[in-house]
């Protein structure tokens, strides 16, 4: 199967997340991509999530703080910061969500707005 040429091949931004719990809960990744895609369902319906394409990229969490990278489509970051910012709990653990910014790359999103 031939790729797509460079034209016609998606563009991505990517969005850096701060969360945090209560001290000594945790939240796994699998847990936090799934309940991305649920907001993204939820609030924008099935076009919307399709469009948006919302995948966790990188995820470290670690005592009650937490960062990632969520990755989407150019064009959708508006919605998909509104699909985020519906998260509340991820497996009935309560969480804060904030979005650091947005960015082009992984790498200037993680120098940019994470630790690393």
């Amino acid at each position: 199967m031939k790729h797509l040429p460079k034209h016609l091949q998606p563009r991505w931004r990517y969005l850096a997340i701060g969360l945090e719990t209560r001290p000594g809960e945790s939240i796994d990744r699998r847990s936090f991509q799934r309940e991305c895609w649920y907001a993204g369902q939820n609030l924008l319906g099935d076009p919307g999530s399709a469009r948006a394409d919302l995948r966790v990229i990188r995820y470290e969490f670690d005592d009650g703080t937490g960062e990632a990278i969520v990755r989407v489509r150019r064009g959708e970051t508006d919605p998909a910061r509104a699909a985020l910012a519906c998260i509340d709990e991820v497996d009935g653990v309560p969480v804060g969500l904030v979005v650091r910014g947005i960015s082009g790359t992984i790498r200037a999103a993680e120098e940019k707005f994470l630790d690393g």
